[in-house]
């Protein structure tokens, strides 16, 4: 899966941002990602997502599990419908790949 990382500020640590599309289950999907930064300016290990597709937009957040290496949604309101698991794993497959 292809990858286009955002680029902030030439002078500031840019923190990660990227946008990527896939198909999946015939599905054309677009996904905007960006490391999720608290209020005091961390990075909290999550990611929003704005995902978009014939079927509709909606907003995430991807989650780590407890084992360090799988992905889940969160839990948050603005979260319509449920996202398929797959198509975590596929994101955080993208993730992972932008990591490296």
């Amino acid at each position: 899966m292809d990858f286009q990382l955002i680029a902030g500020r030439p002078d500031a640590t840019d923190h990660l941002a990227f946008t990527t599309t896939f198909i999946h289950n015939n599905i054309f999907y677009k996904a905007a990602l960006a490391e999720t930064i608290s209020w005091e300016g961390y990075v909290t290990g999550t990611y929003d997502v704005l995902l978009q597709s014939d079927k509709g937009t909606q907003r995430l957040t991807l989650v780590k599990n407890k084992d360090g290496e799988h992905w889940r949604t969160g839990d948050e309101v603005e979260q319509v419908g449920v996202i398929s698991q797959e198509v975590v794993d596929l994101l955080a497959a993208v993730i992972k790949q932008v990591h490296s």
